[in-house]
């Protein structure tokens, strides 16, 4: 079967995938506790492994009795309960004080038991851009997430939790959208009890995994970007699940893994997380080995090193990248100079009929609340803040309580536009330093300043640089387990315009990318139902980008541009038309996950089979890269494909070793037959240089006149352990 999302015609598939996205929008840290006997309680989550029970309701009354021993009553345990881990895996989340935690620790079969945490959110035309082409056909809050003469909602066999209502709403849901208990409740810290998404996080990343297309020039912010809205897998079936609370969105760790049990219980076939995952978290493991692909984002705390947190080499983890769309706004200076920046500044219906005027125009080298004290005359006011200590918000508030009508902000790149995205009430334009420069010149040379700004117009195609990776996406590598490469991909996530409730708004983030992976593996799950998630990440990673299609290598937005590496995108930008039919696949049995996992967790009150195989550095998994932190002596690696393309195909090896790095691929040729569908190769790393040095990168491609199956390959010399 043909992949129908690599052509311009009409796909006719209907995904059998319910792919799942979080709400809403950011997460804080917070504590939830109460007094009890003097005691401070907070909300702790106890892992207890698999499902030892045959029935859901023997699992709960596992956790009640142990819960009841604990606390010496069956009420206690009861109003402690907050969650019960019942389908994926087994545990519970209860209101608990630290000594009552620490004495559970100690019961047999409790492999862990942490405080709750809090997760953060990472908060069109992308599918375009991506070579997804689908027919537009017009459309309970966004149209985009409507059927088009079908049900949007989980067949009879997939999706079985029930559905919540809050207020007017009937959403499709979860059932931890509900909080029912007094332990329960306070997790949703304060906010209404209904599975509407009132901050808009997640039906954005809903809209763009699965959104149903809303035709020709229908979907657009105010009317810049207009266009066709859709997601990467239109006709795929969605259930959302709640874990998110308040408009500030807090997510707590017991909530999510609600979510995730819920899911795996429902059967759907991919988790779509925008959360910053800040551990190897055995939730999502548990999904993995139910055959569920996951997804998550990367964080956006780039454009540092090593400011990645998610390292779960089971779950696909996304960077973010822009797109080829720009959003010129032209400013003309009073000497008639023109400078072109980027906005999503649009007038009003009001005031479409007239045309921009010019007014007075400042520059100022600092814009802290101190300098607006007892400022005068700002009515009519075009302000550029050349002063990139990230002083906006006063400055825009002070201009709009002025009268002012323009806020310029000055950017090492003007694709950045979160600090615009908000901006209400008056124009706000991103502009480079460069021409920060020259608009401050022309203020200092002019007793009487003046400028003007354009609404935004919308420019796409070739002449705008993309992809890049975004300035705000995390980058590699992890701190605590550098031999997993992470990211893995890496996809559109800059000024993704997407549904919030009944219209359409920007948003940029990891948040944004991972949805987009996520529409584009529930294709691959279509086309290739038996593949396991390790296969649909091999064909992602081993097909992905690493040049635009002039053949330039890709750039990574920084402080400085840079050229893109392993640490900014993993195998690259992500290529769906590629990865349908990606030739070799490297696949993972989903054990050796289970094996490198329970190594991290296990503690000495409760011993986990993990021997010395187990125990070895995470390169050796069969994973599409390899990451060697501390090469200090020649090592062998193993890595097993498995040839999912024609039946008869011959192989070479082309090795772009790591600067320092001698690196030789063992047979160099590959020959695939009816017999032979599984080849294993290894690779030898051989330090050319005896010192402590930094990461340096190469990649191993396997290829034929069809196919290129590559991946990449991260080594940092050193000379002694305790570097």
């Amino acid at each position: 079967m043909e992949l129908q999302m690599c052509s311009s015609s009409s796909s006719s598939q209907h995904a059998r995938v319910a792919a799942w996205v979080l709400l809403p929008l950011l997460c804080f840290s917070m504590v939830l506790s109460t007094a009890h006997g003097g005691e401070s309680r907070k909300v702790y989550v106890a892992y207890l492994g698999d499902v030892k029970h045959g029935h859901p309701d023997e699992v709960v009354a596992s956790h009640h009795d142990m819960l009841t021993t604990l606390l010496q009553s069956k009420e206690d345990a009861s109003a402690s309960m907050v969650y019960n881990y019942k389908h994926g895996f087994s545990g519970f989340a209860a209101m608990l004080t630290a000594d009552q935690a620490t004495r559970l620790a100690e019961f047999s079969g409790v492999i862990s038991v942490e405080p709750s945490k809090t997760y953060r959110t990472t908060t069109t035309r992308s599918w375009d851009f991506l070579g997804l082409n689908y027919p537009s056909s017009h459309t309970p809050a966004s149209e985009l997430l409507q059927g088009s003469g079908r049900s949007r909602e989980a067949s009879a066999t997939k999706g079985t939790g029930p559905c919540h209502q809050g207020g007017k709403e009937n959403a499709r849901l979860g059932q931890t959208g509900a909080a029912t208990t007094a332990a329960e409740r306070s997790l949703a810290h304060g906010s209404t009890l209904s599975p509407r998404d009132h901050a808009g996080h997640g039906t954005h990343t809903a809209s763009t995994a699965a959104g149903s297309a809303v035709g020709q020039e229908a979907a657009s912010f105010h009317g810049i970007a207009a266009g066709v809205a859709r997601g990467g897998a239109p006709h795929a079936r969605i259930a959302v699940y709640k874990s998110c609370w308040s408009k500030e969105g807090h997510c707590p760790t017991p909530a999510v893994l609600a979510a995730i049990d819920d899911a795996i219980h429902d059967g759907v076939d991919v988790l779509s997380l925008s959360l910053e995952m800040s551990e190897n978290s055995y939730g999502t493991l548990h999904a993995v080995l139910k055959g569920i692909v996951m997804v998550h984002t990367a964080g956006n705390a780039g454009p540092h090193m090593q400011t990645i947190r998610d390292t779960s080499p089971w779950a696909i983890t996304v960077a973010a990248t822009n797109i080829d769309r720009s959003f010129d706004t032209v400013i003309t200076l009073g000497n008639k100079q023109q400078i072109v920046g980027q906005s999503l500044y649009y007038q009003g219906k009001k005031d479409s009929s007239s045309r921009s005027s010019f007014g007075n125009f400042a520059c100022l080298r600092s814009c802290t609340a101190e300098v607006f004290d007892g400022a005068q005359d700002l009515k009519g006011l075009i302000l550029l803040c050349n002063d990139q200590t990230g002083a906006l918000f006063p400055a825009a508030q002070y201009l709009m309580d002025g009268g002012g009508t323009g806020l310029i902000i000055v950017s090492s790149t003007t694709d950045d536009m979160r600090p615009v995205t908000d901006c209400e009430g008056i124009a706000c334009v991103v502009v480079n330093i460069e021409d920060a420069e020259r608009m401050c010149q022309y203020y200092e040379d002019t007793s009487s300043a003046q400028a003007k700004i354009e609404p935004a117009g919308t420019v796409t195609g070739k002449e705008i640089l993309a992809p890049k990776v975004a300035i705000f996406s995390s980058r590699g590598p992890s701190v605590t387990y550098p031999a997993i490469l992470k990211p893995d991909i890496a996809a559109p996530g800059a000024n993704i315009l997407a549904a919030k409730q009944d219209g359409y708004v920007f948003k940029s983030g990891t948040s944004m990318a991972a949805p987009h992976v996520a529409g584009i593996a529930a294709l691959l799950k279509v086309l290739h139902p038996y593949w396991s998630p390790a296969a649909i990440k091999s064909a992602m990673v081993t097909t992905a980008h690493v040049t635009d299609e002039r053949g330039m290598p890709i750039m990574a937005e920084g402080y400085s541009r840079k050229i893109a590496d392993p640490f900014d995108y993993g195998g690259g930008t992500i290529n769906p038309c590629g990865a349908a039919h990606p030739g070799l696949i490297y696949d993972i049995d989903p054990s050796d996950y289970s094996k490198f996992f329970k190594c991290t967790i296990s503690n000495k009150r409760t011993p986990v089979d993990c021997n010395t195989t187990t125990m070895q550095p995470a390169y050796y998994l069969n994973l599409p890269s390899i990451s060697v932190p501390d090469l200090r002596h020649p090592i062998t690696v193993s890595r097993t494909v498995t040839n999912v393309g024609e039946v008869n195909f011959v192989y070479h090896a082309a090795v772009q070793s790591p600067t320092g790095v001698k690196m030789e691929v063992v047979p160099p040729v590959l020959v695939f037959d009816a017999t032979n569908k599984v080849q294993t190769y290894q690779v030898k790393l051989s330090p050319m240089w005896k010192l402590h040095g930094y990461y340096t990168f190469g990649s191993l491609t396997w290829h034929n006149d069809q196919k290129t199956v590559r991946i990449p390959i991260v080594t940092r010399l050193t000379i002694e352990e305790f570097y």
